[in-house]
């Protein structure tokens, strides 16, 4: 806490100073063409959960960014980002490379290798060609981007002519996108291992290619490798009168992911299209932890009334080889669990296999055959605007579930950003919003100071 407050000065005097002034940091050199910066920021979380009105995370921020390079013929960018917080009772200090890469370029291809963020898709909402870069949408910040995670990777882009770009990505080690257990409330005969990244020692590799005319272009992607999001397996059953236990661990598998997308400018209006294939290489109906295969698409609409931004997207899933769950998918409470250890062995580990099964369906929103989606963005991006208010909504058509994102940002001087918001998530009886809302649920405050 005393760090949070030291910090939280730092950033304040640091505000004070820079009212009116540049970028603190801003030292770049035509000689050496390097340029420093960063910022800072501090903010909190409040939620109501059990009855009860608490600050379960504030956090203190500072990130130094580091560019060199002429973009011409070599580049590099690193971002060291160090972390303060209390976050659901758990104190965090870490100090993270979030971003390390450097880069070479010709007049007809790019070559870029280290830690990066490769994102592929033209969307907003439904991001159906990310397959690269794995997301923590669990870290609790007012900036949507921080969930985004960075991989090892080797990147290679050639450039035939301006109309066309081809871009391979070789990923040598696995890491996993962060799932929404740990904050679940798990019976507690069960526990939940995560995932360890050393046991899926195999390449991922993802081909794009990309084609760009006036006021259109599209693209094309194929992606071998493992599927970011883990799912839940079991990984032991321990069977004593005294102490029985379920030892579940999260696991992954190969996957194919074959996508396509086209972006057109009609008038005032953007026009936004997407779609993919994705077939895993195991069979979800002898591994509990696999998804299904499913083909999903959509379509989006963006278009601006003078300052006012309006998005608007729709999506549809529908599952290849669909059969309906055969278990609830839900954890059994405590009682429940002594009851199936009762039970034979063979059965107790078919059952428990079923319960997962369904269980990372429901993780996975393949409860149904055909699923829908839609999500809004309304904002307004007056350049000079004092305040900046915007909304995002997704609302889960099928399964009945929403999420409301409402934020108010304010610039009272140059480089000071003082943000409010709120994440609001609603779904019925035991769907994964009414496991996760407890948590997630909050109104936010923060502020960022940019040198």
């Amino acid at each position: 806490m005393k760090r949070i407050l030291v910090l939280s000065t730092l950033m304040l005097i640091a505000a004070i100073t820079k009212l009116n002034s540049q970028s603190l940091f801003n030292t770049s050199s035509q000689s050496h063409g390097i340029e420093l910066g960063g910022f800072a920021r501090s903010g909190l979380f409040i939620n109501k959960a059990d009855n009860d009105i608490g600050i379960p995370v504030v956090f203190a921020d500072l990130s130094l960014k580091a560019e060199a390079g002429d973009n011409v013929n070599y580049g590099a960018y690193a971002d060291l980002r160090y972390r303060y917080a209390g976050e659901y009772g758990t104190a965090i200090d870490k100090l993270d490379l979030r971003e390390a890469w450097a880069a070479w370029y010709t007049p007809y291809s790019e070559l870029k290798a280290g830690k990066q963020i490769i994102k592929w898709s033209r969307m907003d909402f439904f991001s159906l060609q990310d397959m690269i870069s794995p997301r923590n949408d669990l870290y609790r910040s007012f900036d949507p981007s921080d969930k985004d995670l960075a991989n090892i990777s080797i990147s290679l882009s050639l450039n035939p002519s301006e109309n066309i770009s081809i871009e391979t990505v070789l990923i040598p080690s696995y890491r996993p996108s962060v799932v929404y257990t740990d904050l679940m409330d798990i019976p507690p005969p069960v526990e939940i291992k995560e995932i360890n990244a050393n046991d899926y020692s195999s390449v991922s590799y993802g081909v794009r290619a990309a084609f760009f005319f006036r006021n259109f272009s599209a693209g094309i992607s194929y992606f071998d490798g493992y599927n970011l999001l883990p799912g839940i397996g079991i990984d032991s059953v321990i069977i004593s009168n005294s102490s029985p236990a379920l030892i579940l661990k999260e696991k992954t598998y190969k996957t194919r992911v074959l996508g396509a997308d086209f972006e057109i400018l009609l008038g005032k209006n953007i026009i936004r299209a997407e779609g993919r294939w994705s077939d895993p290489d195991d069979n979800y109906k002898d591994k509990e932890y696999v998804k299904l295969p499913d083909i999903q698409w959509t379509a989006g609409i963006e278009r601006f009334f003078g300052d006012f931004r309006v998005i608007a997207e729709y999506s549809w899933k529908y599952l290849l080889d669909y059969e309906k769950p055969v278990a609830e998918p839900v954890f059994p409470d405590e009682s429940a669990f002594q009851q199936i250890f009762t039970l034979p062995p063979a059965q107790i580990s078919e059952l428990t296999r079923q319960q997962l099964a369904s269980f990372n369906r429901l993780y996975n929103y393949q409860v149904e055959e055909n699923s829908h989606y839609t999500g809004i963005s309304l904002g307004w991006e007056k350049s000079n605007a004092l305040f900046k208010p915007s909304l995002s909504v997704i609302y889960n058509i099928t399964a009945g579930e929403y999420m409301l994102h409402p934020v108010m940002e304010t610039e009272p001087a140059d480089n000071i950003d003082i943000i409010l918001g709120a994440e609001i998530y609603n779904g019925f009886s035991n769907s994964l919003f009414d496991m996760i809302n407890d948590h997630l649920n909050s109104v936010f405050a923060g502020i960022r100071v940019d040198f």
